[in-house]
C-alpha cells in the first residue's frame, strides 16, 4: 500500500471517528434534553402531611430536572388492589420511568415485575419487597427510625411498666422494621412490650384499637404508634379517657396533629420522616438512572428524633414543616 493511500485511508478512519463521536454527544444531548415521562405511584393520595409532601417533593424534582411527572394514588394505604391496577395503567401509558412505593411487599410484587418486562426503569420508595427488584430503592431506613424512638422511650420505663405498640400494616417491610427497631432500642425492657396491634393504617380503627388495649391491660403506661395514622388514633383514644398524664407516648410521622400532641406534653417524642426529601429523590433517581448516569443501590432519605425541647431549633423546623419552606 502506497504512503498516500495510507494517510487517505488514515484520514477516513479518523473522519468516522469524530462524526461517530459527534452523532454521540448529539444524541446524549438530545436525550438529555428530552423532557422525561415519569409516573409516580403512592399509597395513598389523601389529605395526610406525609403523602402531600412526598408529592411535592416530586413535583419539585420534576421542574428541576425537565420531568412530565403524573402522580397518582388510591384513596388510601389499604386499597392495594387498585394501586395494583393503577400498575397496569402506568405500563400502559409508556412512561420512562415508575417511582413505586408498593402497598404490599407481595400483593404488589407480580405488577412491579411487569413495569421491569415491559422496559420501563422502577425505582422503589417508601417501602421494599419481599424480593428485591427496581434500579433503585429510597426509603427511611426503618429499623434505625424505630431505634431511635426505643432507645428515646427507653428512659421512661419502669420495672412494672407494660408497652403497647400500635402499628399500621402487618408484614409491610416498614412495619416490620420499625418494630424490630424500637423493640431493640428499648433494650432489656423490650420484655415488657405486651402486645402489638395494627390499625391497617386508619386512625379511626387505630382510636378502638388503643381503647381495647387499655381495657386490656389497665396497668400500660407506654403507648407508640409506628406511624400518622397509628400514633394519632393512639392518642385520640388516650386523651378521650383522660389519661395523658398517666400514659407515655411516642409516635413515627409528624402530621400538624402529631406536631400539637408533642407540643402539648402527650407525645415524649416524634420520629419523623423525610418524606420531602423521599419524593425528590426518587423522581431524581428516576432521572439519572433513565440517562444512564451512576445511582446508589439504596438511598437513606432520612429520619430524626423529635422532642419539645429540641423542636423549635431552626434546623427542625425546617423539617417540622417542610412545605412551608
Amino acid at each position: 500500500m502506497s504512503k498516500k493511500r495510507a494517510r487517505m485511508l488514515l484520514a477516513a478512519g479518523t473522519a468516522l471517528i469524530v462524526l461517530a463521536g459527534g452523532l454521540w454527544y448529539w444524541k446524549k444531548a438530545r436525550d438529555t434534553a428530552r423532557p422525561l415521562d415519569i409516573v409516580l405511584i403512592q399509597k395513598a393520595l389523601d389529605d395526610t402531611d406525609f403523602w402531600t409532601s412526598v408529592y411535592q417533593g416530586g413535583e419539585t424534582a420534576a421542574e428541576e430536572y425537565n420531568v412530565n411527572l403524573t402522580v397518582m394514588g388510591p384513596k388510601n394505604e389499604r386499597e392495594v388492589d387498585t394501586q395494583n391496577q393503577m400498575i397496569l395503567d402506568a405500563i400502559a401509558s409508556k412512561p420512562d420511568a415508575i417511582v413505586l412505593c408498593p402497598s404490599s411487599t407481595d400483593q404488589t410484587a407480580a405488577y412491579a415485575e411487569q413495569i421491569e418486562k415491559a422496559g420501563i426503569r422502577l425505582v422503589l420508595a417508601d417501602s421494599t419487597m419481599d424480593e428485591p427488584m427496581g434500579s433503585a430503592v429510597v426509603a427511611t431506613d426503618n429499623y434505625e427510625a424505630g431505634y431511635k424512638l426505643g432507645s428515646y422511650m427507653k428512659q421512661f420505663v419502669k420495672e412494672d411498666s407494660v408497652i403497647g405498640i400500635v402499628g399500621h400494616v402487618k408484614g409491610s417491610s416498614t412495619a416490620v422494621g420499625r418494630e424490630a427497631g424500637f423493640r431493640a432500642g428499648l433494650g432489656d425492657a423490650g420484655s415488657q412490650v405486651a402486645e402489638i396491634v395494627f390499625c391497617d393504617s386508619d386512625a379511626d380503627k387505630a382510636y378502638e384499637q388503643t381503647k381495647e388495649l387499655l381495657k386490656k391491660y389497665p396497668d400500660m403506661d407506654m403507648i407508640v404508634g409506628l406511624n400518622e395514622y397509628s400514633a394519632v388514633g393512639a392518642a385520640r383514644a388516650v386523651k378521650a379517657l383522660g389519661k395523658t398524664d398517666q400514659i407515655r407516648m411516642g409516635s413515627i410521622d409528624s402530621s400538624m396533629e402529631q406536631i400539637q400532641y408533642l407540643e402539648a406534653g402527650i407525645y415524649e417524642a416524634l420520629v419523623i420522616q423525610k418524606p420531602f426529601n423521599m419524593g425528590y429523590l426518587g423522581v431524581e433517581t428516576a432521572v439519572n438512572a433513565v440517562r444512564g448516569r451512576k445511582i446508589a443501590k439504596s438511598t437513606d432519605s432520612g429520619s430524626e428524633l423529635i422532642t419539645k425541647e429540641n423542636m423549635y431549633t431552626e434546623e427542625n423546623q425546617k423539617l417540622l414543616f417542610p412545605i412551608a419552606k
